[in-house]
């Protein structure tokens, strides 16, 4: 019995990493040239104008 559930883990473990493999986890450079939160100008890519700004998007990204 134990024999079945070790493949069975073996197989869904193989699949979980083929899985993961196949997911993009690039994040878009930002190209509007805007904070992402509070839209204040941002040199060059950068997603967000400052530390605080990232903070409180992250913070409230994570609660939806």
């Amino acid at each position: 019995m134990a024999d079945e559930i070790d493949s069975a883990n073996d197989e869904m473990q193989k699949r979980l990493n083929e899985t993961l493999k196949s997911v993009d986890t690039s994040v878009p450079k930002n190209r509007t040239r805007k904070c992402v939160w509070c839209g204040e100008p941002v040199k060059d890519t950068r997603r967000w104008c400052s530390a605080p700004c990232r903070d409180e998007h992250t913070l409230y990204a994570n609660k939806i």
